[in-house]
């Protein structure tokens, strides 16, 4: 892994008060010595920018700080009511992927729901995805996400972005942080995404 590209859309509130981790998460790679630009994206033009240019730029992997539920992610400039007084809804954020560019090896949701299935779905349901989707399933606290990506990038700056790799970190950050965290990963022959570790929902594919 050489490359992470951070887009910080986090509330205002969450950044007078210190609590946005974009920035967070950039010193983490520069002192694990991986290349980490971020961009701040305060509303949903500044955010579908970002996306672009940092498919453009082609990073490994691509790391969305900001607000987030099962039905979407929240912008600075938007209500705390995701759901229902704006954001991004999942299928208008999945569509931020499939222009010219491809997308990144592994999309980093550093947000609440990050890893929801509604967000798998609508991945399966495009032409372009990211091989794989790490985050939370629920509503976690600033510092987890924080001691949970310094295990992940610790991890992939060593090991790379695989399987194999994906997987130890993951049961290090359940173990260690919380057991709500997880991955989804493409899998090209099923042609759809298989989650690891499970979480004992009948309708998903866990992976072993």
């Amino acid at each position: 892994m050489k490359t992470v590209y951070i887009i910080d859309s986090n509330y205002p509130e969450d950044h007078y008060a210190d609590r946005a981790d974009g920035a967070v998460a950039q010193y983490i790679l520069k002192a694990l010595n991986i290349r980490a630009d971020m961009r701040l994206a305060l509303n949903r033009e500044h955010f579908e920018s970002a996306v672009h240019r940092a498919l453009k730029a082609g990073c490994d992997v691509l790391h969305i700080s900001c607000h987030g539920d099962d039905d979407g992610i929240g912008m600075t400039d938007d209500d705390p009511d995701i759901a229902s007084r704006g954001g991004i809804l999942w299928p208008d954020f999945v569509n931020l992927f499939q222009g010219r560019y491809d997308p990144p090896q592994a999309l980093v949701m550093s947000a609440c729901c990050g890893a929801s299935s509604n967000l798998g779905r609508a991945f399966t349901r495009a032409d372009k995805r990211p091989g794989m989707i790490i985050g939370s399933t629920d509503k976690r606290p600033h510092s987890d996400y924080v001691a949970a990506w310094a295990l992940l990038y610790r991890r992939f700056r060593r090991k790379g972005i695989e399987k194999e790799q994906a997987q130890e970190v993951l049961e290090q950050i359940c173990a260690a942080v919380h057991r709500n965290f997880r991955y989804l990963r493409w899998d090209e022959e099923r042609e759809r995404y298989l989650r690891y570790p499970g979480l004992d929902q009948r309708f998903e594919v866990v992976e072993r």
